[in-house]
Formats: C-alpha cells, sequence, structure tokens
C-alpha cells in the first residue's frame, strides 16, 4: 500500500441508517468493498493528490484514463464528461484571497463521490463538515450530495460579486471627485481582469448545470431536478450581475475620460487666459522697446510711468474679464 500521508486524502463512508465512518487513509483500499455494499454512500476527498494518491484512486473507482490525465493537468476548462459507469464535471470555487479560483474536479458514480481539489476550498469543506457530523445530508443520495458541493462550489461568487460592487462604487466615487490619474485606470484594468476572468470559468459553469437539468444523465431524478434548477438559477444570477458589473465599469471607463478631457480644457483654458492677459502689456512693451526718433510721449517726462500703468491697467481688465466667465 503507498504513503498516502503527503496526499490529504479523506475517505467518509455513510451506513444505512446515518451513520458516517471516516476511514483513514492506508484503508482507502477496501473502497471497493464498500462500494459493493447496498444504501452505502462514499465521499472521497483528495487535496493536491500525490501520484501514489491518484493511482490508488484509479484503481479504486476504475477511473478512466482520460479523467486522470485531467487531474494531473490542472487548469481544465469547467466541463462535464460522462465515461462508463461514471461522470466528471470540472468546477471552480471563489476562495478567499486576491483573484483567486479553487479548481474542483468531481467524479460521481452509483453511490459514490470523489471530490480532487488544488487549492483552498472552504465552502466544500463546510459541506464535508456537515456531511461528517450528519447536519446536512443525512438521508441524501449521491445526486443531492453534487448538488450540495456544486451549490457551495457558486455560493462562494456571491461573496466576491460583493467585494466587487465595493471597489466599482468606490472608483466610481473617486472618478466624480476628478481623480483620473494612473491608480484609477490601474483598477478599471484590474477589475475588467477579474470580470473577465470569472465569466471565462461560470459560463462553461452554467452550460454544465444546463446538461444536468436536461435529466439525460442518470444523476439527476425527479426528486433531485428542483435543487439543479435551483443551482441554474443561482448561475445564472451571477452572471447577470457581471454583466451589470460589466457595463458599469464601462461607464465608470468612460466618466474617466470625460473627467480628465475636462481637466485638459479647463488647463488649455487657462493657459489661454494668461495668454491673453500678458499679450497686451507684452505688446505696448514691444512698441516701446523700439529704437524710433518719433514716437509718442517720447520726451515726456510722465511717458515711462504712463506705459507702466497702461500695462497693469491691461492686465486688471483682461483679468476681470475672464474671472467673470469661469476660466480661473
Amino acid at each position: 500500500m503507498p504513503d498516502l500521508a503527503r496526499s490529504d486524502l479523506t475517505c467518509l463512508v455513510r451506513h444505512p441508517g446515518g451513520n458516517v465512518e471516516a476511514l483513514p487513509a492506508h484503508r482507502v483500499d477496501e473502497i471497493d468493498r464498500f462500494l459493493a455494499a447496498e444504501d452505502t454512500l462514499i465521499w472521497v476527498s483528495a487535496t493536491a493528490p500525490s501520484e501514489d494518491a491518484i493511482e490508488v484512486l484509479r484503481r479504486e473507482f476504475d477511473l478512466h484514463p482520460l479523467a486522470v490525465e485531467d487531474v494531473r493537468k490542472q487548469g481544465q476548462r469547467p466541463k462535464l464528461d460522462e465515461y462508463p459507469g461514471q461522470r466528471m464535471i470540472v468546477a471552480y470555487e471563489a476562495a478567499e484571497g486576491e483573484a483567486m479560483l479553487s479548481e474542483l474536479h468531481l467524479f460521481v458514480g452509483p453511490g459514490w463521490l470523489l471530490s480532487v481539489t488544488f487549492g483552498p476550498t472552504p465552502m466544500v469543506d463546510a459541506v464535508r463538515r456537515g456531511f461528517v457530523d450528519g447536519r446536512t445530508l443525512r438521508d441524501a443520495g449521491v445526486g443531492e450530495l453534487l448538488y450540495s458541493v456544486l451549490d457551495a462550489a457558486v455560493d462562494s461568487y456571491f461573496p466576491e460579486l460583493d467585494r466587487l460592487s465595493d471597489r466599482i462604487d468606490n472608483l466610481e466615487d473617486r472618478v466624480i471627485e476628478g481623480d483620473a490619474d494612473r491608480d484609477s485606470l490601474r483598477e478599471v484594468l484590474s477589475i475588467k481582469r477579474r470580470l473577465l476572468e470569472l465569466r471565462r470559468v461560470l459560463a462553461p459553469m452554467r452550460d454544465v448545470a444546463n446538461r444536468l437539468l436536461r435529466r439525460d444523465l442518470d444523476i439527476v431524478d425527479a426528486a433531485t431536478l428542483p435543487y439543479y434548477q435551483d443551482l441554474y438559477d443561482h448561475l445564472v444570477r451571477v452572471l447577470d450581475q457581471l454583466d451589470v458589473y460589466r457595463d458599469l465599469l464601462a461607464t465608470v471607463l468612460d466618466a474617466r475620460l470625460t473627467v480628465a478631457s475636462n481637466s485638459l480644457n479647463a488647463i488649455m483654458k487657462r493657459l489661454t487666459a494668461f495668454t491673453v492677459i500678458l499679450m497686451v502689456p507684452t505688446l505696448i512693451a514691444g512698441i516701446y522697446g523700439m529704437n524710433f526718433d518719433l514716437m509718442p510721449e517720447l520726451d515726456w517726462r510722465l511717458g515711462y510711468p504712463f506705459a507702466l500703468a497702461l500695462m497693469a491697467l491691461a492686465v486688471v481688465v483682461a483679468v476681470s474679464f475672464f474671472r467673470r466667465r469661469g476660466w480661473f
């Protein structure tokens, strides 16, 4: 038996009557014996499994070679694959952290569920704890168990949507106040990348839920159909919110460009006003600075003070004119 101590492998067996037994890692090879028992539900959870753990799981659950290949290669697109006697679902949970998504592989067969994760999945972990202590899923079948895991993964996106909403609201306030610097543009692009990343994951997950609703698979029966309809509705809500946030972000970006354009126009108006204000004194000084003999008041004792006073008067008149029109 390979050493599975480092694989973080958890095997839960719910016996008839609701009693849940947690098998230690060295007893994983007994899974096939529990699979043969009637009215027994098995949930095996593996976090970042090692090659030895993957091989044991492949042997015990008779996993398809293509499914095993997907486990070894992370970054899979959310999907639902059908193999003889089993189904494989790839989903993602929005874990806590900066722009973090945790990949989740779910293998489903008659009376068993195998979940493989590669990062923190607090929502799915909460479902597993409820399964162990019997608070939830006491009489649930594999269809209800699969729904609970998928629903927990989808519910993890609602706090993420709240965080994005707060970031967009804060960004709107900053833009309205006239903040159009590089930090605001960097924030816009960061939120846009996050929205695209979430939509890239959630749109295929919606397609997976839609396939489950068609009841082409034996996972969903008439009793569990309303639950998967609720799952599909949650995914539609999340995607609708993403579309709304994307439109809001486009509006914020347009407002930022408008604020930047208005700021540039205000600067150009001030520069134009300063140019006009300085133009008249410069013109007078230029005329009186020319070396001609026949000029007005050239031999007048008060000619120089008169020129200075004329320049000052021109400046005062121009400043008053532009101030009344709000150019300063």
